[in-house]
């Protein structure tokens, strides 16, 4: 497990290394290619199989690696690679000791590289040069595997690297049983020989006559040929890790849970949102409606809509039509302009804030809306929430949690906790799919995270009074949708007559009022044009705005709309600039087995 976290670690670091790893390279006037352009003159392993105190299965190896290098300036050593896992279960690998043929200690580095290789470099910044014995010695555990295939427990293993790029003059591997080992095997035995995946055999002499010592011999073997010998032993000698040993729980729990966990955290998210829509149900039909109240302004109306359109525009629209102000265009095009009519039209307190906004006093009864005024924007922007703060002061909204929502996201809490219960399980229990227990926590944990924001939030919701007057402007919005001839039915139709407030106003000043309504409903440009018609037959043009003679009424009333709304959420340039946010019975083959690893130089 140690030697997987430093892989870990080492991938997470690869990029800084290979950065400092280039210079050093150059500095070294060394082809990265030569330095694997060696061979060995012989290769002799000593593999001692045994059992520990729980009946696991052990393997001391030592390895006399004899390495004729040439006489320039190319290599400062051997780098040989072991695996650190065979079929399912890692092999603790322990590298003990790197002597040379004296039994004097050789430099060295041992790193846990890329794919559950552990490596071992030899050398230092000297060079070496012609024949240089290399003695390597190290432990690993669980090599026998219960094969499936055979019935039995089997070493087979991969006593050469497959992936290299050295000759070998001649290679020799003695096999060494322990007694226990020796009393269980079966006599089945086999030796493959050649590159990954051939089936050409070899010779494989043993047992001894003392039953503990099996041996493999072979001269010239080219690079990239192994060696694979397979020792059959009676089924049940030793004891299998628990990474072999079938177990669902370890292996797909965590999965499992995690979607239970994202399934519930999902849930949680729908029950929040169709908290905060159902909220602003007053429950019944919606019953369209030819004007709004005075003490509805767009401002408090935007308050109550889930995604308002031009709110500040629609705003400065209303006060418009109310004859407080006039909109004009700027000489020069692309800019409106908005002149102080009559401050008493502005009968509400939204109201006359705004106009204190866009004219402080009297004396400055003109304002160019250019786009480019931070502090008029936000003081533009300060009247939105203005609206939102007077829509919760009359109690028409309020701060609320779901109770739904946070009880399942308590539910995916729970289903969190057996998520890392079975990924631990899995990490315990060694498993092959630790990665995926990983990730499915990893997912389930970011998925709980964001639900217990959500949940825990207290969105702004409508009260029962707020939703009645938010299916009042649904009411306003389907009378702007409906067809004109609909429209007309329903103010010529006695109960129509009934409800204007005003029953001196005509077709066109109603329709007028109605416009910063069609605004926040995003119905701008259909509303302009239906103005468009009641203009022309009326044979009159609006007086609270210029530019909108005739056709022109709805580009002007664009254009006004894009102009307001820039200067309404203008913010100067950050001083800084933009910013930019991974078998012993016959059937086998070479490189079939454990073991193997890689060779190369340094």
């Amino acid at each position: 497990m140690r030697s997987r976290t430093r892989a870990l670690l080492l991938t997470a670091l690869a990029g800084v290394m290979l950065l400092g790893a280039a210079p050093l390279a150059a500095s070294a006037d060394v082809d990265d290619a030569d330095v694997n352009d060696f061979d060995y003159s012989s290769w002799h392993s000593r593999v001692e199989l045994g059992m520990d105190a729980e009946g696991r299965s052990t393997a001391h190896v030592t390895e006399t690696l004899v390495a004729e290098f040439p006489t320039t300036d190319q290599n400062r050593g051997i780098v040989r690679g072991y695996p650190e896992r065979y079929e399912g279960a890692g092999l603790s690998l322990d590298i003990v000791s790197v002597t040379d043929a004296d039994g004097e200690p050789v430099p060295h580095e041992v790193d846990a590289g890329e794919n559950g290789v552990t490596y071992v470099l030899t050398g230092d910044d000297d060079f070496v040069h012609g024949p240089t014995t290399y003695v390597i010695e190290y432990t690993m555990r669980d090599v026998l595997l219960a094969a499936e295939g055979s019935g039995l427990d089997e070493f087979y293993w991969d006593l050469l690297p497959l992936d290299s790029t050295q000759d070998i003059g001649q290679f020799s591997a003695d096999i060494v049983l322990s007694p226990a080992l020796a009393d269980a095997y079966t006599g089945e035995s086999a030796c493959y020989q050649g590159a990954q995946g051939e089936t050409q055999t070899c010779a494989l002499e043993g047992p001894s006559t003392d039953g503990d010592l099996f041996v493999v011999r072979s001269a010239g073997l080219p690079a990239g040929d192994g060696i694979t010998v397979a020792l059959g032993f009676d089924a049940g000698t030793v004891v299998q890790p628990p990474g072999r040993v079938a177990d669902p729980a370890a292996d797909f729990g965590a999965a499992i849970a995690a979607g239970g966990t994202m399934v519930l955290s999902a849930a949680s998210w729908i029950a929040w949102a169709l908290f905060v829509r159902g909220r602003r149900r007053a429950g019944g039909f919606i019953v369209a409606q030819y004007d709004v109240p005075t003490d509805l302004p767009p401002l408090l109306a935007a308050a109550l809509l889930a995604t308002p359109s031009d709110v500040i525009p629609a705003q400065i629209a209303h006060l418009a039509v109310r004859g407080a102000l006039r909109i004009e265009d700027a000489p020069d095009g692309g800019r409106a302009v908005l002149l102080l009519q009559n401050r008493a039209a502005a009968s509400t307190d939204l109201d006359r804030r705004t106009l204190s906004v866009l004219f402080p006093d009297d004396d400055s009864p003109t304002i160019t809306l250019t786009g480019v005024d931070e502090a008029l924007a936000t003081q533009l922007t300060a009247l939105v929430a203005g609206g939102k703060k007077e829509a919760a002061r009359r109690g028409w909204t309020e701060k609320a949690r779901s109770p739904i929502a946070v009880a399942l996201c308590l539910a995916a809490i729970i289903a969190l906790v057996c998520t890392l219960g079975f990924m631990v399980w899995s990490i315990v229990r060694d498993r092959d799919l630790i990665a995926l227990s990983i990730l499915a926590a990893s997912l389930a944990g970011a998925a709980v995270l964001v639900t217990a924001i959500i949940a825990s939030s207290r969105p702004v919701v409508l009260t029962a009074a707020g939703a009645e007057r938010h299916a009042y402007l649904m009411g306003v919005r389907e009378f702007i949708r409906v067809a004109e001839s609909d429209r007309i039915r329903m103010l010529q139709s006695t109960t129509g007559a009934e409800r204007r407030p005003d029953r001196e106003a005509d077709v066109v000043v109603l329709y007028e009022r109605l416009l910063p309504y069609a605004m926040l409903f995003g119905e701008e440009k259909s509303w302009a044009r239906v103005l468009e018609v009641a203009y022309a037959d009326a044979l009159a043009q609006p007086t609270w705005i210029t530019g909108g003679h005739g056709i022109g009424f709805a580009v002007a009333m664009s254009s006004f709309s894009h102009s307001t709304e820039a200067a309404a959420t203008y913010s100067a340039p950050s001083a800084s600039g933009s910013s930019s946010f991974g078998g012993s019975m016959g059937g086998g083959f070479s490189g079939g087995g454990g073991g193997g690893g890689f060779s190369g130089g340094r």
